[in-house]
């Protein structure tokens, strides 16, 4: 394990750490509690052995800082400490505190604490992964694999709010499967998943790592390119569009038709965003499908051409 020390007296610190390496685990030394809590913030230690009493910060106040300030990770905190008392104990567990060894700590005894600690770190590691899990299934869509709605939403906010301050764009594609009830209906519903699932992946297969992939809802999708303005959006929509068009589906051709926005000085809010990128998909639909048209260069929107196959 990664273990770091914080020991004011050099003497100690150093025959600790002989120890420990003799142990096999990786060992660093801080001389204060104030060192200590700027090694733990930048490194990687999972076990801290600290002195009680410190000058600066001492091992009491450490444990408070590392317990009520957090981490991204789960530090075991052993305190070496000459004092006995049921109180001061009971003080320690309080701030935070995972064990207690005397001063100077016998070797075995050492050994054994660590052992514990080791057990119990990997019960965290364990408890950690799985709540990342569950954090990754609430925020996906469990038939597609792309984000869902309400990641969606979240990615939506941030990603607006960063186009507003850095003055860059931000688009968004909406897009809906043609026919998609006709196709259920005629082949049903487990083909019909497969034509979802077989969007998630052409979408995800697209775009680059930071663009957010997201099921809209039904058989719509959406797609977020930041730093994107409205020439590349519009020409990334319409190699989706081919994709999907010209993938060899299991029963019959499946087309999709696509509605695009990008940001300008009209857009005050992300709703506004996601509203001009439907009302283009609703004008796509409208004028025969299988097409793309972007809000900017709509018919009915602004003087330039509309942007249809």
């Amino acid at each position: 394990m990664k273990i770091l020390i914080a020991e004011d007296q050099p003497t100690a610190a150093l025959f600790l750490r002989r120890n420990l390496e003799k142990m096999g685990h990786e060992v660093a030394i801080a001389p204060d509690g104030e060192t200590a809590w700027q090694m733990i913030r930048h490194g990687e230690a999972s076990v801290l052995i600290s002195d009680w009493m410190m000058p600066n910060l001492d091992g009491l106040e450490l444990c408070q800082r590392l317990r009520t300030t957090g981490c991204d990770r789960y530090i075991y905190i052993i305190l070496l400490t000459s004092l006995d008392r049921r109180e001061d104990r009971l003080q320690g567990l309080r701030a935070g505190a995972d064990d207690f060894l005397t001063k100077p700590p016998d070797q075995d005894e050492l050994a054994l604490r660590l052992e514990i600690a080791e057990r119990i770190l990997a019960v965290h590691d364990q408890l950690a992964q799985y709540n990342l899990r569950l954090a990754e299934l609430a925020t996906t869509d469990e038939l597609t694999g792309v984000k869902n709605r309400r990641r969606f939403r979240e990615d939506l906010d941030l990603l607006f709010s960063q186009a507003v301050r850095h003055n860059l764009p931000l688009s968004l594609i909406l897009l809906d499967i043609d026919h998609f009830k006709q196709y259920n209906d005629t082949f049903g519903h487990p083909a019909g998943d497969q034509v979802l699932q077989g969007i998630g992946a052409t979408l995800r297969a697209a775009v680059r790592r930071h663009d957010v992939v997201a099921r809209y809802g039904g058989e719509e999708f959406v797609v977020l390119l930041p730093a994107t303005d409205a020439g590349d959006a519009a020409e990334l929509a319409e190699r989706l569009r081919s994709t999907i068009a010209g993938r060899p589906w299991p029963h019959r051709t499946v087309t999709a038709s696509f509605g695009v926005a990008t940001t300008d000085s009209d857009i005050a809010s992300a709703a506004a965003l996601v509203d001009n990128a439907d009302r283009a998909l609703y004008q796509a639909k409208q004028t025969g499908r299988d097409r793309i048209i972007h809000f900017s260069f709509a018919v009915g929107f602004s003087s330039r051409h509309s942007l249809g196959r």
